[in-house]
């Protein structure tokens, strides 16, 4: 099966999502070698993967997880973007806490940074959160205290295996760049999914579009920024209900203003969870708080919290300044650790 769809590939060919499915299968059992997984990656970034075959990718990863069923009512909603654009504090962890603060369950996925200094799980664990919890664990976090941390490695065995290759080749392939954020393992249906490029922004719709998204917004900072950027505009992709708008907003049309990458630009996973925290206590009062709070208030959009950005944006400066921010926070890194 292996060889046949390396020639399919190498040729150009489409792949069938019955072929996808069975190679995902096959490397989550540990009968696709680590010289034919590399072999395999080169082959597809060379021949570039159609809009279908993503899809299909992403069901198999699904397919493929270790699932996790919270019982919540209404639908869960993560923030995990695709990373690799400029580099900046971890505004998506804190725009989880401020979405789960609102009454909006979160089951937050990511892991260890690949592009950037600190990804999610590098400053909540400098926040003082255990990341290494089993599916019983978060699903009773999720249902008791409205989020909780998916760390991808201990719920995706096959991206285990594939991503050691990209980086020892030093290639970014679809699992890097799209399909990781789109397969979280609570098959959470709400997501404010930042993109890298402006390229792929089109691209990771239709993927979701096709996994069931119910309500969803695929945002490129048009000066490069993965999130809902404070630089300038930023283009929106918004998925609801099946159908997609597109727009762009920018930070003057919400009364706050623009900054320069240096003001709010990663460091450590410890000084980037100062920086949350210090938001969250109300000691940190500028480009930072509205960076989170532009962030916050389309996840408020998509978690149907707020109506629109004006809304959103109102609502996440109330519940960072009422401190349920902080508090969220605290139940967070205190469950997490009870275990």
């Amino acid at each position: 099966m292996y060889k046949e769809l390396l020639s399919k590939i190498t040729s150009f060919q489409e792949m069938k999502g019955d072929d996808i499915s069975a190679l995902i299968a096959k490397i989550n059992a540990g009968e696709i070698s680590d010289v034919q997984i590399a072999g395999f990656q080169v082959a597809l970034l060379m021949k570039g993967a159609t809009k279908d075959e993503l899809a299909h990718f992403a069901k198999a990863m699904r397919d493929n997880c270790v699932p996790l069923r919270p019982k919540v009512s209404g639908e869960l909603m993560d923030t995990c973007g695709t990373g690799g654009g400029l580099s900046t504090f971890n505004i998506s962890t804190a725009t989880a806490i401020v979405a789960a603060a609102a009454g909006i369950p979160i089951a937050k996925h990511g892991s260890r940074s690949l592009a950037s200094l600190s990804g999610s799980a590098d400053v909540l664990e400098a926040l003082g959160v255990n990341i290494n919890l089993n599916p019983s664990q978060v699903e009773k976090m999720i249902e008791e205290i409205g989020i909780a941390f998916l760390y991808a490695p201990l719920f995706h065995p096959v991206m285990c295996k594939v991503l050691p290759a990209e980086s020892d080749l030093g290639i970014k392939t679809i699992f890097y760049t799209i399909i990781g954020p789109l397969i979280n393992p609570a098959f959470a249906q709400r997501h404010l999914l930042g993109v890298y490029k402006l390229e792929l922004l089109d691209t990771v719709t239709y993927v979701a579009k096709e996994l069931g998204y119910t309500n969803a917004m695929f945002v490129h900072g048009l000066d490069g920024l993965d999130e809902i950027s404070l630089l300038g505009k930023t283009r929106i992709n918004h998925l609801r209900n099946g159908e997609v708008t597109t727009f762009e907003i920018q930070p003057e049309d919400f009364g706050l203003s623009r900054c320069k990458l240096e003001d709010i630009k990663s460091s450590t996973p410890e000084h980037n969870a100062t920086i949350i925290k210090g938001v969250f206590e109300g000691k940190i009062l500028d480009s930072n708080k509205d960076a989170v709070v532009l962030n916050a208030a389309g996840a408020l959009v998509v978690g149907s919290k707020a109506d629109d950005f004006k809304q959103g944006v109102a609502l996440a400066k109330s519940i960072i300044e009422s401190g349920a921010a902080k508090k969220k926070l605290e139940e967070l890194k205190e469950m997490s650790n009870d275990f």
